[in-house]
């Protein structure tokens, strides 16, 4: 039969050992979480970046447009 002392070790043990896994359950689901907002922030920089290239080459042409227009009717 063991001590009290012994039963209150175990007892103490048996908690930390609860609340490590605790823990290790909470970064597993921060984990989660971090891996979805990632892929939430790639595509919004994904598209983002699609719409300043297109804007981009929108403004290039309409300036070659009026550079064009200003030379041959002006």
């Amino acid at each position: 039969m063991t001590s009290p002392h012994h039963d209150e070790l175990f007892l103490a043990i048996g908690r930390l050992e609860g609340k490590v896994d605790s823990i290790l359950a909470q970064q597993s689901r921060q984990n989660d979480e971090l891996k979805a907002h990632d892929a939430r922030i790639r595509s919004l920089e994904h598209s983002r970046g699609y719409m300043l290239g297109w804007s981009a080459a929108i403004g290039a042409g309409m300036s070659l447009a009026a550079n064009y227009l200003v030379k041959h009717f002006a």
